[in-house]
């Protein structure tokens, strides 16, 4: 006769299988995710607009930038709460930063656009002269974002007399932005330019500031076909699909702006033949709005 093991012995196997094979496995599964989340929790860093600015005074060369990249994305004049120590902080900071590296010069002039608050104006207007051209390109952006009137000299200077058509185009931008109608003859003269992204952004520009001299561009802007002579090329240059829609989009924009008749047949056949189903929607909710 065999002989059986025991009822209890077998309870013991299984019990120390279930502890070796489960219970400590998952046990320790919880600690270590315990513990992660209570470092997480211990080494979690604020990231208020005056916390950022703390840490481009006083962090790494690595961390100083990537703070300012930072504020310039997430800031919005409500995150503001000490508005006269913030404007003095941000201030000083961009003054120190001719010294440093010219990322975070860029993006602390970025996010001086992203206050509302025209007290930057002059600190940015000194940027226009920076040596760094990706440093005067954020000052013009931002002067725009202001809608900082004193600057329209300046930008107009700059878009007949700047060697980079990436500052001309800023300049031309920030200018329809702030709409000063006294300024629109520099636009009108660009349209002739030689340069599409410069023509095409002139014309949304005019019909920003009501001046029908851009209504044939943004004419052209409404045709998906008239982009296949501008295609994608591998220096760069001409437009992918993405770009060609974002243009539609703006084109579209501008013609909720200014009311023309010019655009309605346009706008109708985006709206019942375009590939994309965002740029018909758009079309379709613009004639219905504007154009009915």
């Amino acid at each position: 006769m065999e002989n059986n093991p025991e009822p209890n012995e077998n309870q013991s196997k299984m019990y120390a299988l279930f502890y070796s094979f489960f219970l400590i496995p998952f046990m320790l599964a919880i600690f270590g995710a315990l513990f992660f989340f209570m470092f997480q929790f211990l080494t979690y860093e604020k990231n208020t607009p005056i916390d950022l600015l703390n840490n481009i005074q006083s962090g790494s060369a690595t961390k100083r930038w990537q703070s300012a990249f930072e504020l310039s994305n997430m800031l919005t004049p409500d995150k503001i709460n000490d508005k006269s120590l913030f404007e003095n902080k941000l201030k000083d900071l961009f003054e120190k930063s001719k010294y440093d590296d010219s990322k975070v010069r860029t993006y602390l002039a970025l996010a001086m656009g992203k206050t509302e608050n025209e007290n930057f104006g002059n600190v940015l207007l000194d940027a226009l002269n920076d040596e760094d051209k990706f440093v005067r390109i954020a000052g013009i952006k931002s002067l725009g974002l202001l809608k900082y009137e004193a600057s329209c000299d300046k930008l107009a200077e700059i878009i007949r007399e700047s060697d980079e058509n990436a500052e001309k185009l800023a300049a031309i931008i920030s200018l329809g932005m702030i709409g000063d109608t006294a300024y629109s003859d520099v636009l009108v003269e660009m349209l002739e330019s030689e340069e599409p992204n410069l023509r095409w952004d002139s014309a949304i520009a005019l019909i920003k500031m009501n001046n029908n001299s851009g209504v044939p561009i943004v004419e052209k802007l409404l045709k998906r076909d008239y982009y296949k002579a501008f295609p994608a090329k591998d220096d760069g240059s001409g437009l992918d699909l993405e770009e060609i829609e974002n243009s539609l989009f703006v084109a579209i924009a501008a013609s909720r702006v200014y009311i023309d008749n010019t655009f309605k047949n346009e706008l109708i056949f985006l709206s019942k033949n375009d590939r994309s189903i965002k740029v018909r929607e758009f079309a379709l909710k613009t004639i219905d709005e504007y154009y009915k």
